[in-house]
């Protein structure tokens, strides 16, 4: 997410993630407070790959809002979603080696580690291993 995120930056998102809904590329959904949902604290979406009928989970949580399980709630969600609606065989997702706790809610929601792309993002003036997961749909449904 850019920062400072400005009124311009939100614009673009929304038509970005509005042409990609539309095109059938990528779906992004609003993360919102059970107890308020008009309280927005994140967002996640699942970018499709066709033919091959799979997709790369993403997701990001407001800092004030982490260990609350909110990630994995969604994360649980949306694959399910990726599966039962938009006929998917695969979900992967990655995380970079400095963010472990990205890689739990990919446990959590029962993705496997399948590797690591070693010095494979450049962030904080600094190569970062990043850590690959995945989650077939033969696993949920046998």
């Amino acid at each position: 997410m850019p920062f400072p995120y400005t009124l311009e930056d939100a614009k673009s998102f929304i038509k970005h993630t509005s042409k990609a809904i539309d095109d059938q590329t990528a779906y992004t959904f609003a993360i919102a407070l059970k107890e308020n949902i008009n309280e927005v604290v994140g967002s996640i979406s699942l970018s499709v790959k066709r033919p091959s009928n799979k997709a790369e989970l993403g997701y990001w949580v407001a800092k004030k809002y982490w260990n609350r399980g909110i990630a994995t709630e969604a994360a649980k969600a949306i694959v399910e979603y990726g599966f039962d609606n938009l006929n998917l065989n695969s979900i992967y997702a990655r995380h970079m080696d400095i963010n472990p706790a990205s890689g739990k809610v990919m446990q959590k929601i029962g993705m496997k580690y399948v590797g690591i792309m070693r010095e494979h993002e450049f962030k904080f003036d600094k190569y970062h291993d990043v850590v690959y997961y995945e989650i077939l749909k033969s696993d949920i449904y046998k």
